[in-house]
């Protein structure tokens, strides 16, 4: 200990040789005594009594050089146990923890796209908060010191406004990006690397109109007690079918035994989506002829149903893994909507 105290005073006398402020020469010193090895991966770092007593430098000052060590991935802090040097393999690299509503092929590929972004810079771990913004918060509680930034889908069962701002204003602002969605009802707008549901089939469905229109109907088939993402894609839908001067029809399920001839489902369950395939098989309808068929969001089944797989319409995942993850390792947060397509397949 005696050791690790004179090198601490030797290299800190040597930093005050330098013309900046005190805070960044205890900083640089703490820096130079982590790349000599002197303090090593997860050693604790000393108390503000030990600066305080063997430097003689004021609480303030060591207040803003850990600060500059935690922004620049040298330390971390950790509830209830104190400061500590970061991990080898993480030295120098922020640590991100994801919070997504749920795991999905969608929101693999999101994740993936992440993680291969930002392997040489950030550390990423994920949790899932289930649509709970109770389990949002007990998450948040616990690991809000544990990590320097947070990617979190804001996705939840009927919740008001008021009760996700006061969830999400437990974290500093600079260290929150949205993910999947932005939060425009809050008095705070925080960024947001998102889709925008009500526009987006609004405007995919009117690039796509001609083989729309080759249908007598749309039908929309959407979870009644749903979230707001769902809602606004309800909102977009109905705006679309309005527009054009389309007749159509929404349900909260699709039961089997149900299926209309000339009709297009549009359907955001892939439970839903199963029954209205098997229905089309039982009654021997053609997909793209007697009955369309449009899923929300992609996976490799959907590419060989039906024989010619079925359409979707999605966003970009893997873009919108890739600008956040961007977005944190340039430390440039802001918010960025991600492109929405919708791939044609013989469903349509």
């Amino acid at each position: 200990m005696a050791d690790y105290i004179e090198q601490l005073y030797t290299v800190f006398q040597e930093e005050s040789k330098q013309n900046v402020p005190k805070y960044v020469q205890l900083s640089n010193t703490f820096k130079n005594l982590i790349k000599l090895g002197v303090l090593q991966s997860e050693d604790r770092m000393p108390s503000f009594n030990e600066l305080i007593f063997n430097l003689d430098v004021s609480k303030d000052t060591i207040e803003k050089a850990y600060k500059i060590l935690k922004e620049e991935h040298y330390i971390i802090s950790v509830r209830g146990k104190g400061t500590f040097v970061m991990s080898n393999s993480s030295l120098g690299k922020a640590k991100v923890l994801l919070i997504f509503n749920k795991m999905s092929s969608s929101k693999k590929k999101l994740y993936e796209s992440f993680v291969k972004t930002s392997e040489n810079h950030l550390e990423t771990d994920l949790l899932l908060h289930n649509g709970s913004l109770s389990h949002l918060k007990k998450i948040i509680s616990d690991q809000k010191n544990n990590y320097h930034y947070f990617g979190i889908i804001p996705i939840f069962n009927q919740v008001d406004d008021i009760d996700v701002e006061k969830v999400l204003q437990l974290l500093p602002s600079h260290q929150l990006l949205l993910l999947g969605r932005a939060e425009n009802n809050l008095s705070k707008v925080i960024p947001s690397v998102y889709e925008d549901f009500s526009e987006d089939i609004f405007n995919t469905l009117q690039q796509n109109i001609k083989p729309i229109l080759n249908f007598e109907k749309l039908h929309l088939v959407i979870a009644k007690d749903s979230t707001r993402a769902l809602r606004d894609i309800w909102s977009g839908f109905v705006r679309f079918c309005i527009h054009f001067n389309i007749p159509y029809t929404v349900t909260s399920q699709f039961n089997v035994g149900e299926i209309v001839k000339d009709t297009l489902y549009i359907s955001t369950d892939d439970q839903d989506l199963t029954n209205i395939v098997k229905d089309c098989k039982a009654n021997n309808f053609v997909l793209s002829k007697d009955v369309g068929i449009i899923s929300y969001n992609d996976s490799p089944l959907k590419e060989v149903v039906g024989g010619d797989g079925i359409t979707v319409i999605t966003a970009s995942f893997r873009d919108m893994g890739k600008i956040a993850a961007l977005q944190i390792i340039n430390k440039k947060l802001e918010s960025v909507k991600v492109p929405f397509l919708m791939k044609r397949r013989g469903s349509l």
